[in-house]
Protein backbone atom coordinates (compact mmCIF):
# COMPACT_ATOMS: atom_id res chain seq x y z
CA UNK A 1 0.00 0.00 0.00
CA UNK A 2 1.06 3.50 -0.96
CA UNK A 3 0.34 6.69 0.38
CA UNK A 4 -0.34 9.78 -1.33
CA UNK A 5 3.19 11.00 0.87
CA UNK A 6 5.36 8.97 -1.25
CA UNK A 7 8.61 10.52 -2.81
CA UNK A 8 10.18 9.02 -5.86
CA UNK A 9 11.40 5.96 -3.85
CA UNK A 10 7.98 4.73 -4.00
CA UNK A 11 8.91 2.93 -7.56
CA UNK A 12 12.42 2.34 -6.25
CA UNK A 13 10.51 0.00 -3.70
CA UNK A 14 8.22 -1.25 -6.16
CA UNK A 15 10.38 -2.36 -8.53
CA UNK A 16 13.04 -3.66 -5.79
CA UNK A 17 10.09 -5.71 -4.52
CA UNK A 18 9.00 -7.01 -8.32
CA UNK A 19 12.39 -7.89 -8.76
CA UNK A 20 12.66 -9.82 -5.48
CA UNK A 21 9.70 -11.32 -6.56
CA UNK A 22 11.17 -12.04 -10.10
CA UNK A 23 14.51 -14.02 -8.60
CA UNK A 24 13.37 -15.47 -5.27
CA UNK A 25 9.30 -16.12 -5.50
CA UNK A 26 7.00 -15.16 -3.03
CA UNK A 27 8.93 -15.36 0.11
CA UNK A 28 11.52 -13.25 -1.58
CA UNK A 29 9.15 -10.26 -2.38
CA UNK A 30 7.47 -10.84 1.62
CA UNK A 31 10.87 -10.17 2.68
CA UNK A 32 11.66 -7.66 0.00
CA UNK A 33 8.53 -5.64 1.16
CA UNK A 34 8.93 -6.57 4.94
CA UNK A 35 12.41 -4.42 4.59
CA UNK A 36 10.80 -1.70 2.82
CA UNK A 37 8.48 -1.54 5.77
CA UNK A 38 11.06 -1.49 8.27
CA UNK A 39 12.96 1.40 6.31
CA UNK A 40 10.23 3.52 6.37
CA UNK A 41 9.15 2.54 10.12
CA UNK A 42 12.56 3.86 11.24
CA UNK A 43 12.24 7.34 8.73
CA UNK A 44 15.74 6.14 7.19
CA UNK A 45 16.46 8.61 4.54
CA UNK A 46 18.70 7.45 1.24
CA UNK A 47 21.88 8.77 1.58
CA UNK A 48 22.91 10.90 -1.26
CA UNK A 49 26.53 10.36 -2.18
CA UNK A 50 28.31 13.61 -4.18
CA UNK A 51 29.89 11.95 -7.17
CA UNK A 52 33.74 11.45 -6.70
CA UNK A 53 36.38 13.18 -8.95
CA UNK A 54 39.93 11.63 -8.81
CA UNK A 55 42.49 14.06 -10.85
CA UNK A 56 45.87 11.60 -12.20
CA UNK A 57 48.94 12.98 -12.20
CA UNK A 58 49.61 11.97 -15.72
CA UNK A 59 47.22 10.55 -18.66
CA UNK A 60 46.25 7.07 -18.38
CA UNK A 61 48.40 4.44 -20.21
CA UNK A 62 46.85 3.03 -23.44
CA UNK A 63 46.56 -1.09 -21.87
CA UNK A 64 46.63 -2.27 -25.49
CA UNK A 65 50.00 -2.43 -25.98
CA UNK A 66 50.59 -4.51 -22.16
CA UNK A 67 51.78 -2.88 -19.03
CA UNK A 68 55.21 -2.44 -18.16
CA UNK A 69 56.70 -1.34 -14.76
CA UNK A 70 60.12 -1.58 -13.39
CA UNK A 71 60.79 -1.47 -9.83
CA UNK A 72 64.28 -0.83 -8.14
CA UNK A 73 65.76 -3.46 -5.75
CA UNK A 74 67.71 -2.39 -2.43
CA UNK A 75 70.53 -4.03 -3.76
CA UNK A 76 70.62 -1.94 -6.81
CA UNK A 77 69.26 -4.21 -9.26
CA UNK A 78 66.35 -3.41 -11.65
CA UNK A 79 63.48 -5.83 -12.02
CA UNK A 80 61.37 -5.19 -14.81
CA UNK A 81 57.54 -6.73 -15.03
CA UNK A 82 55.37 -7.14 -17.98
CA UNK A 83 51.58 -7.64 -18.03
CA UNK A 84 50.22 -8.47 -21.51
CA UNK A 85 47.45 -6.67 -23.00
CA UNK A 86 43.81 -8.06 -21.99
CA UNK A 87 42.55 -10.22 -24.35
CA UNK A 88 45.82 -11.29 -25.78
CA UNK A 89 46.74 -13.67 -22.69
CA UNK A 90 47.40 -17.09 -23.38
CA UNK A 91 44.83 -19.96 -22.35
CA UNK A 92 45.59 -21.88 -19.78
CA UNK A 93 46.68 -25.26 -20.49
CA UNK A 94 44.12 -27.49 -20.35
CA UNK A 95 44.18 -31.39 -20.04
CA UNK A 96 42.30 -33.81 -21.85
CA UNK A 97 41.11 -36.61 -20.56
CA UNK A 98 42.52 -39.72 -22.26
CA UNK A 99 39.54 -42.78 -22.76
CA UNK A 100 40.38 -45.79 -20.59
CA UNK A 101 40.86 -49.08 -21.66
CA UNK A 102 37.41 -49.81 -21.73
CA UNK A 103 35.60 -46.34 -22.80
Amino acid sequence: MVNDESNSDGTHDANMVRRAAQRYGTVGAMLAGGMVVFDRLLGRKPKEEPAVVIEAATEPEDINEGISIRLEQPNGEQLQVFAPPPGRRRARARRRRRPGPGE
